[in-house]
């Protein structure tokens, strides 16, 4: 992750990303329960007030919790393949308990999760608000006029090569003078394709301005999600 210094609009980033309150600390985007230590050097961060940047945390392990869960096939802590997991549904026998509650074995064997989808949700969507800040000076606190997570491994060959390709050509619509992602063009840390690779086999994300605002994730390699704003 390079570190690129921020030019843009001062008053973009003097309230909290999430509610517009006054700031009182700063939130990694994303949280650092999808990421492993050591951490990857120049974690994105964002302005946010405590009663935010605390209020998402329970929702953050719910989800990374779920996705462990769901690719280990498993919810009992010793068959977490990631630390951080392991202990957190060692910690939290509630946690445990209702993942396991969610657990269903289909016919062929396979285990399947149906996750509290108002959760997973809300993370999504802030995680979203966060990158959008981030590399595009833009901040959204309005609803998004779409908002999608699903399995990436299950979906369409068509769509997958469409997700995969990010925000197309960096240079196809230029982002805000000043923004992160501008710095990212003109100093050559951008991919053909805008994916910012923040912790191998763990997140990556880009963001692209257009005609709106499209904010694409993927956590673990396993869950895909898009946020728009037209």
């Amino acid at each position: 992750m390079q570190h690129i210094e921020f030019y843009g609009d001062e008053r973009q980033v003097a309230s909290c990303v999430y509610c517009g309150a006054a700031t009182e600390s700063g939130d990694h985007v994303p949280s650092r329960v999808f990421l492993d230590e050591p951490y990857p050097a120049h974690l994105p961060r964002v302005p946010a007030c405590e009663k935010c940047n605390n209020g998402f945390s329970l929702d953050g392990e719910y989800l990374a919790c779920v996705v462990e869960c769901t690719v280990c096939g498993s919810t009992k802590p010793e068959d977490m393949a990631r630390d951080k997991i392991r202990r957190a549904l060692t910690r939290s026998p509630a946690l445990a308990a209702r993942l396991e509650q969610s657990l269903h074995l289909a016919a062929n064997g396979s285990v399947h999760f149906a996750p509290e989808r108002n959760r997973v949700r809300n993370v999504v969507l802030k995680l979203a608000r966060g990158h959008a800040l981030f590399e595009l000076n833009e901040p959204r606190r309005d609803e998004p006029s779409s908002l999608d997570f699903q399995p990436i491994t299950i979906t369409y060959p068509q769509t997958r090569t469409a997700f995969d390709g990010g925000a197309g050509p960096v240079r196809a619509i230029w982002p805000e003078v000043g923004s992160r992602a501008m710095l990212r063009i003109l100093q050559g840390h951008a991919s053909s394709s805008g994916w910012i690779e923040l912790q191998p086999g763990r997140y990556r994300y880009c963001a692209s301005a257009g005609a709106g605002i499209t904010v694409r994730f993927v956590i673990h390699e396993y869950l895909a999600c898009e946020v728009r704003w037209d």
